[in-house]
């Protein structure tokens, strides 16, 4: 019977080397995974507070006016698009210009919520 003889100082250099490359596979896997698109959205700059009916538009007010009124009271910036609302997570000033009107946002989407990275007026259709 023949006996294998194995060099300690080999035998740790290849595990060291087996768990760097698996190491590394699995790190590669985890970053594509995590990779998020961006994807865009065009509809109606709103709040949660016109949305779910607990704040009511004025009748001298603006649908701009309304919305940043209900802004005051607490309410979180929404996107409609179509009968979907989608709340923002944007700095106020960044899209307080586009309540109550049309608007495309950018960002993350995640089930009903938007990381915004960037808003900006839709395009007029052709």
């Amino acid at each position: 019977m023949n006996k294998i003889r194995v060099n300690g100082l080999n035998l740790v250099s290849t595990v060291v080397v087996l768990c760097s490359t698996l190491a590394m596979a699995q790190s590669t896997t985890v970053s594509a995974s995590n990779s998020v698109a961006e994807e865009s959205l065009t509809g109606t700059v709103t709040s949660t507070g016109r949305v779910t009916h607990q704040y009511s538009c004025q009748r001298n007010q603006t649908q701009q006016t309304c919305t940043l009124a209900s802004m005051q009271q607490g309410a979180k910036f929404v996107l409609m698009v179509g009968e979907k609302p989608y709340l923002l997570d944007v700095n106020q000033h960044m899209i307080e210009s586009y309540a109550g009107g049309k608007a495309t946002v950018t960002g993350v989407v995640s089930n009903n919520h938007i990381q915004v990275r960037t808003v900006t007026n839709p395009e007029p259709r052709a």
